[in-house]
């Protein structure tokens, strides 16, 4: 596994901050006896205010605590729903041959909901003070008191191709030699470049036409039209 993820700050429009705390991220599969936490470093364009990184960290932090309960929550979601539905049935049956009412079935019904919510909640609760959620978030924290952010020509890069792209609306899917001359990247700077992308996928790929996009250009086919239907629905930014 890597020891470097990073945080990109793109700043054109709305600001998009993407980082590597979302639901299966590999930050929370690690183990607390690792000998160090996994390495960030920020990443940001020319022209932001270092003193915004404050910010930054604090919605960060609230990103990692979110994503770091949906994460543990869903690897246990069908555990739950399953002993939850047990508890309903196991009450329900219990009061319909047990119990004698005066109403059949609806204190049943009520009852087994009572309990199966309960159930619910405290399977939730329980994952959620498991000692595996808490060394996951203390790790993804200490990650992110660790990081630090620079300025980043990829990032720069990536803001000013999305200026002129905006600045000359969807007609820009169609105009050949847009990026031209091509962009020279050191080592360094096309392993950060290629992070980029899978950030940005990772971000967007719920987007059916995200992936429509990616098909063509696999394809060599022309994504104009794509494009255009992209804008329409995501807009341009």
């Amino acid at each position: 596994m890597d020891t470097v993820s990073y945080i990109f700050v793109i700043q054109s429009g709305d600001t998009a901050l993407l980082h590597p705390f979302y639901p299966g991220s590999p930050i929370y599969q690690q183990k607390i006896a690792t000998p160090q936490a996994k390495q960030l470093v920020g990443r940001y364009g020319l022209g932001f205010e270092a003193l915004k990184t404050d910010t930054l960290r604090a919605s960060l932090l609230d990103a990692t605590e979110k994503s770091a309960r949906k994460h543990f929550l869903d690897k246990a979601y069908y555990l739950r729903i399953a002993l939850t539905s047990g508890t309903f049935i196991a009450v329900y049956l219990f009061f319909s041959i047990f119990v004698r009412d005066p109403v059949p079935v609806v204190d049943e019904l009520l009852l087994g909901g009572l309990a199966a919510g309960f159930m619910y909640i405290f399977l939730e609760r329980g994952t959620l003070k498991s000692a595996k959620f808490q060394d996951a978030l203390s790790m993804a924290r200490a990650s992110l008191d660790a990081s630090f952010f620079e300025e980043s020509r990829v990032v720069s890069l990536m803001e000013a191709w999305r200026d002129e792209i905006v600045s000359l609306g969807t007609a820009a899917f169609y105009r050949t030699g847009l990026f031209a001359p091509p962009v020279e990247l050191s080592a360094a700077e096309l392993e950060e470049a290629e992070a980029l992308c899978r950030y940005c996928v990772e971000r967007w790929k719920h987007k059916t036409i995200v992936a429509a996009l990616y098909g063509a250009l696999k394809k060599d086919m022309a994504p104009g039209r794509i494009l255009d239907r992209m804008a329409k629905k995501l807009g341009l930014h």
